[in-house]
């Protein structure tokens, strides 16, 4: 790479104010979702015994909204990349908040059912947001920037992570638990109008206007590189779940602190995430010359070895330390990933392939919390989410040695 195309990816020289308002507009719509998502993780006990459920039906409320996007997601995927995606945006922000508010009067009247219910119509909004904002913020930027954009980007959501582990336990402390999920719905609904309107002159400005053909999405859907990527979303999601959902009642059960303490030492943990997933898409543009393996790999393996290290952590401060270095290493991928589907992905059917790894996420972040949820629940012991950690870890490592590079001049399907 010259030292002219290094800085040509350097996201912030010649920033545009459309760009710029793009990115931030974005960032904080996902902010809210992401908030909105976590937040019966962070008021796990509450909830549990307010509805009297256990652990592992309590932890898949967390994972609902993905049940819903696994579901639609692929429909969903090949329809945005019929239409001008920024025109659903508004909908969708409202469709979250209606079932925010279907949340609270579940919650009020402590009816599981239909919390899972509104939780799973929640979810189809959080699918449609997730992937117009990774589509428009790879549209507005060239090439050599698309990577670091959309990872900017989708560091919101890991905020919005923060935020809800932070926040949602000092809310419910005033409005009660039920009332936490219509606040961050209302803001989802606000900003995603704002969102609608400053994306006006970005969306599928880069990509092309034409419908897919079938022979696109049959290449799609034939080519093993972009079947690698769906993998190794699944499995980075899965280990970016498995400590968000469980790491604040490990850490509440271990060390006999408060809910509201391990929540904001939690927090840490996805907001690392604001610097760790834009650093993994400016090192593959820049240093690494577009390369994106490089960075699942480091990903993948430094989440494993320090999986280990939690796990013989003795005190709050070793933990939380490891945990914070866990967060870096795990977000490292996440937004490279939308980014690297897309490489291997005609233009057309660019938010197929966002669909299909998108999916992939949601999957793995559904079925990783309550699976650890089924393993603490038949052992006793929560040394099963540690070892669950590990071999997601190691699975990803061996994808990632397999699978092609996107990157760096690779040809699309």
């Amino acid at each position: 790479m010259t030292d002219t195309d290094r800085a040509e990816s350097h996201l912030f020289r010649g920033l545009s104010a459309t760009q710029g308002t793009t990115l931030a507009v974005g960032w904080v719509m996902l902010l809210f979702v992401g908030a909105y998502l976590i937040t019966p993780a962070s008021i796990l006990p509450l909830i549990i015994e307010d509805l009297g459920i256990g652990e592992a039906t309590a932890a898949s409320l967390v994972s609902m909204p993905q049940v819903a996007a696994t579901v639609i997601g692929l429909p969903v995927g090949i329809y945005l990349d019929r239409i001008e995606t920024r025109s659903i945006v508004p909908f969708a922000g409202a469709v979250l908040f209606v079932g925010s508010a279907g949340d609270w009067l579940a919650a009020t009247e402590a009816s599981v059912l239909l919390l899972t219910a509104s939780r799973l119509l929640a979810g189809v909004g959080m699918f449609i947001l997730w992937v117009v904002s990774v589509n428009v913020a790879s549209n507005a930027f060239p090439p050599r920037q698309r990577a670091t954009a959309t990872s900017v980007i989708v560091s919101g959501y890991p905020a919005g992570y923060a935020l809800g582990q932070f926040g949602a336990p000092r809310i419910a402390s005033v409005v009660g638990w039920p009332g936490v999920f219509p606040v961050f719905g209302t803001a989802v609904l606000v900003v995603s109008a704002a969102f609608f309107v400053v994306t006006s002159g970005v969306s599928r400005s880069g990509t092309s206007t034409s419908p897919p053909a079938l022979s696109d999405l049959t290449r799609v859907f034939g080519n093993r590189n972009v079947w690698s990527v769906v993998v190794v979303t699944f499995l980075g999601y899965s280990l970016y779940m498995v400590f968000n959902s469980w790491m604040p009642t490990y850490i509440t059960s271990q060390f006999g602190i408060s809910l509201a303490e391990s929540g904001s030492f939690v927090a840490l943990f996805p907001a690392i995430g604001i610097l760790a997933r834009p650093a993994g898409g400016w090192v593959s543009d820049g240093w690494l010359e577009h390369r994106r393996r490089p960075v699942f790999a480091a990903s993948f393996t430094g989440a494993s070895v320090l999986a280990v290290a939690m796990l013989y952590s003795t005190t709050v401060a070793a933990l939380v330390g490891v945990l914070v270095l866990a967060g870096v290493f795990i977000q490292l991928q996440i937004g490279l990933l939308y980014q690297s589907v897309q490489e291997f992905a005609a233009p057309s059917v660019a938010g197929t392939a966002v669909s299909l790894a998108s999916i992939a996420g949601w999957l793995g972040s559904f079925v990783a919390p309550v699976a650890v949820g089924e393993l603490v629940a038949t052992a006793g012991t929560y040394t099963a989410v540690f070892g669950f950690a590990v071999a997601l870890g190691l699975g990803g490592v061996l994808t990632v040695w397999r699978m092609a590079e996107s990157g760096g001049g690779a040809a699309t399907c």
